[in-house]
């Protein structure tokens, strides 16, 4: 999620949206747990702690948008009642919505000039002056210059794909990288590639040690939990992980559980693939793309 920080302080609305999300926040602990701390909170949904603060400040509160509104509900297991009701106080009182300036009057043979007539004498007035100050533009710019043809700008870098929604029912790699990455996390459980009912209930387990809404889906939040770095000398489920994610885009690979230079070696040609740092460790964003690639 992309972080955006509006510029004002939240009015009487928003002090009612940053009391709401702070109490999500406060009775998140589960069976006796402890809720997630600030900092962990705020990696989870992607933003800065110090924002996340200011979302739950009850005293100078700052209005979180909605995204990210929707975000701490999912992470929280806030009451899905409360949801529709927070969203419509993110909305009401976005700081970037602004009250509308008094309608512009405008005087012509004596006569005042409202509404669309205004509008439309300004937006002419507006593309009039575009017109001018580009051909003076043109005209000065082909003076001085050699005409030099700029270099096109490098292309984007590919958009990084979703994480996949893995459900109970599953019986794909992502079963197996599911059961393997729970192993990695210390769950003792049989990893055999079907999201069956024991799988869904460590599913929920780590859900609730994390603070994530126990749902027993592993889709964006969860998945941000359970990956877990993986690089040159590791050993363990995570590496079964990689080497078998690896093997489902194309690459063959011994399910070894040992990161061995051929293992990075396809790291990385896979990450060239997707644009992304050859690095030759999996990170997240190489898990995402391990993850959520179509398999071969």
């Amino acid at each position: 999620m992309d972080e955006t920080l509006p510029g004002g302080t939240a009015d009487p609305t928003g002090r009612e949206l940053s009391v709401l999300l702070r109490t999500w926040w406060e009775n998140s602990a589960v069976e006796g747990g402890r809720k997630p701390t600030q900092a962990a909170l705020a990696r989870l949904i992607g933003v800065t702690q110090a924002t996340l603060s200011r979302y739950l400040s009850t005293a100078h509160p700052l209005t979180a948008p909605a995204d990210t509104v929707r975000a701490l509900h999912a992470a929280l297991g806030a009451p899905p009642e409360d949801l529709d009701k927070a969203l419509e106080l993110a909305r009401g009182t976005r700081s970037d919505q602004q009250p509308a300036p008094p309608e512009a009057t405008l005087v012509c043979n004596n006569r005042p000039l409202k509404g669309v007539v205004v509008r439309r004498v300004l937006l002419i007035t507006a593309l009039t002056a575009g017109v001018l100050i580009a051909a003076w533009t043109v005209g000065h710019d082909g003076a001085d210059t050699d005409h030099t043809v700029k270099p096109a700008a490098a292309p984007a870098r590919p958009s990084a794909s979703a994480w996949p929604l893995v459900r109970k029912g599953e019986t794909s790699s992502l079963a197996w990288t599911v059961q393997r990455l729970l192993k990695a996390h210390r769950h003792n459980l049989r990893a055999d590639g079907i999201f069956g009912p024991n799988t869904r209930a460590h599913v929920i387990a780590f859900q609730r040690k994390h603070g994530l809404q126990p749902d027993g889906k592993v889709g964006k939040y969860t998945w941000r939990m359970l990956v877990l770095p993986a690089a040159p000398g590791d050993t363990g489920p995570q590496v079964e992980a990689v080497q078998d994610l690896l093997h489902r885009v194309g690459k063959p690979s011994d399910i070894t559980g040992v990161y061995t230079a051929a293992t990075q070696q396809m790291v990385r040609d896979f990450q060239r693939q997707q644009g992304l740092s050859a690095t030759g460790t999996v990170d997240e964003e190489t898990w995402r793309s391990l993850i959520s690639a179509e398999p071969e």
